[in-house]
């Protein structure tokens, strides 16, 4: 007994200790505590390891498969975008007075639009084709800063947003899984996944500047940064190379028929059952990257321009007098001059994209039938980030529902509280899950909260499955009466 708490124990000191040494961003995929349920279909897609505890056959099709939402920054949105009079208004003013000095809004969303896992000889296949899109945004407070204050008083200053970092990307994958029993204490999964890149745009270390001369005659514009492109669209360019425009018709279209630059990643998984009541689970996903070939670029943002204002001179001249300049033409050429400071040159480029790993630990702690406990966290490793997310479940069973509570540490400085239910019968699965309760009630006035839903139907499901516990049992049946039985034959 005093074996198995230390290992609790030290498991737990293990997941604090990761989340503890994480400063800043939060970073999630689903909710943790759906990793307390093997059997449902979202956990066996982050964890190739993860199976049926029956012989079940799993199907969810588009509209069925439900959605992954995650939103998580260092600012609420609302105080953003407020409501002036019923209507959304971006209040600067607002957003100054609550914004911190490093700031980032993460979103990411997926949707599985086909999913099946079927029992194959001693193991479980399985595949699915998921659409995945993730946004991330970086800057510096100085950036509402100069665009609540400008640039006039006290005086003339001068100005420079440091660093913005933006990326975004839409993606899809074909993923095709096994995963067995090695042995009684041990499961194992693999996975390979074919992607394909929809758009990619990711913005580098770019920087904005003013610099005033010292009574304010001339103001220098300047910008500066790299970064990459791919647009499943026509970019137009400028005579430069400049960007000029986007093709936008059709772009839906043309989104989900973007096939031309492929790519591969693996997936590992591995659940080891320690005794009845302690189980760990570890995977490690998205090892590989994407290649992109087609209607990819290269960023390039350099460029400065000495704003002296209008020559009025020349635009209030008689038509017929040397250098004389239409006003709309003078104001165009000013316009245009002042835009191509911010407009990004391109070159073709063939890039390969690395995915972010990332990575899910699991401990779950079996009190009794009904009861469970669990700790989760997940990481993702990035360029310059390593995002976390600690999980701590409490769930409770019956016959066919789970529902579950559970606290959630985004770094060490954001809390919140979710929870989930699950029901499943004889021929469906459907669940509901969050990391934010509050969330449902204003999403707008939260920094950080996912919500995962999901439906598969069910083939050959015995509703009274197996536990893992009984699956191991090597006992005989004793060719004994029972007691009771004994008793009748004896008074015949």
């Amino acid at each position: 007994m005093k074996n198995k708490h230390k290992i609790n124990l030290k498991l737990i000191f293990v997941f604090l200790f990761l989340n503890l040494i994480v400063v800043g961003k939060g970073f999630a995929q689903i909710t943790g505590s759906l990793f307390m349920l093997p059997n449902n279909f979202y956990a066996q897609m982050y964890n190739p390891s993860y199976m049926r505890t029956d012989n079940a056959t799993e199907i969810s099709i588009a509209g069925f498969g439900g959605f992954s939402f995650i939103n998580q920054g260092s600012f609420k949105i609302s105080e953003l975008i407020t409501t002036d009079g019923g209507q959304p208004v971006i209040d600067f003013d607002n957003f100054y007075n609550h914004v911190k000095p490093n700031n980032f809004i993460r979103q990411d969303f997926s949707i599985p639009m086909a999913f099946f896992s079927k029992p194959l000889k001693e193991g479980v296949f399985s595949f699915y084709y998921k659409e995945n899109f993730s946004s991330v945004v970086n800057f510096k407070d100085n950036v509402i800063a100069f665009l609540v204050n400008g640039n006039l008083t006290p005086g003339y200053q001068n100005f420079n947003s440091d660093e913005m970092n933006a990326l975004s990307m839409g993606y899809r994958e074909f993923a095709f899984g096994y995963a067995k029993n090695l042995n009684e204490k041990l499961d194992v999964g693999l996975r390979a996944k074919l992607l394909f890149g929809a758009a990619y745009f990711n913005a580098e270390n770019w920087i904005f500047g003013i610099e005033t001369a010292p009574y304010g005659e001339i103001a220098k514009l300047s910008s500066g940064g790299g970064g990459k492109l791919m647009l499943p669209v026509p970019v137009i360019l400028n005579e430069n190379n400049s960007i000029n425009t986007i093709e936008s018709d059709n772009a839906v279209l043309k989104y989900f028929g973007a096939y031309k630059n492929p790519g591969f990643a693996i997936d590992a998984g591995v659940t080891y059952y320690f005794d009845e009541k302690n189980t760990i689970s570890l995977s490690v996903r998205d090892l590989g990257g994407i290649w992109n070939r087609f209607n990819s670029m290269n960023l390039i943002q350099g460029d400065n321009y000495d704003f002296v204002g209008f020559d009025l001179v020349s635009a209030v001249r008689y038509t017929e007098d040397p250098g004389y300049t239409e006003p709309q033409l003078l104001v165009k050429m000013e316009k245009d001059s002042v835009s191509a400071v911010y407009q990004p040159i391109v070159e073709d480029n063939k890039f390969v994209l690395a995915m972010a790993p990332k990575t899910v630990f699991h401990y779950q702690y079996l009190f009794s039938n009904k009861h469970s406990f669990g700790i989760t966290n997940q990481s993702a490793f990035q360029i310059k980030n390593f995002l976390n997310i600690l999980t701590l479940t409490a769930m409770q069973s019956w016959a066919n529902l789970s529902v579950f509570e559970n606290l959630n540490l985004h770094g060490v400085n954001d809390i919140s509280l979710g929870g989930g239910i699950q029901y499943e019968g004889n021929f469906i699965q459907a669940f509901l899950a969050t990391d934010n309760v509050i969330a449902f009630y204003h999403p707008a006035n939260n920094k950080t909260f996912s919500i995962t839903a999901g439906i598969c139907l069910l083939l050959n499901h015995n509703k009274d499955a197996v536990t893992k516990s009984m699956k191991g049992r090597k006992g005989k049946i004793s060719p004994e009466l029972p007691y009771y039985k004994q008793l009748k034959s004896l008074s015949d």
